[in-house]
């Protein structure tokens, strides 16, 4: 009865691992860096004097290739990620390497892009 038990167990957590990958929770198929963990988000992560961006209001409305090289342009310390969908959802890592993008449905920038 116990092996019956650990078997079923056992399949139903691989099959709920491979619904969770093949579903689109995973920000991109494109690999990027692995994150740098940090406390902070935004323009709360800039030091005294620093003159990179942290925060790109701007951005909003603009279609995502264009606001992802923007990004990289003008903060070379951080990769931006396209989320898959319009849902954002994302890894909750805080990760001072990295931008995510959220899109709408037409694939422009819907919330302010921050590091963190």
């Amino acid at each position: 009865m116990e092996k019956v038990i650990t078997i079923i167990f056992f399949s139903l957590g691989f099959l709920f691992l491979s619904h969770i990958s093949s579903t689109r929770v995973w920000a991109s198929k494109v690999p990027y860096p692995p994150c740098l963990a940090c406390d902070c988000t935004g323009n709360f992560c800039k030091k005294t004097g620093e003159k990179i961006q942290y925060e790109w209001p701007e951005l909003v409305g603009v279609e995502i290739k264009k606001a992802k090289a923007t990004i990289e342009r003008t903060n070379p310390n951080v990769t931006a990620v396209r989320l898959i969908d319009s849902d954002c959802i994302r890894i909750p890592d805080v990760c001072c390497n990295r931008v995510w993008l959220c899109p709408d449905e037409k694939d422009l920038v819907q919330t302010i892009p921050e590091v963190g």
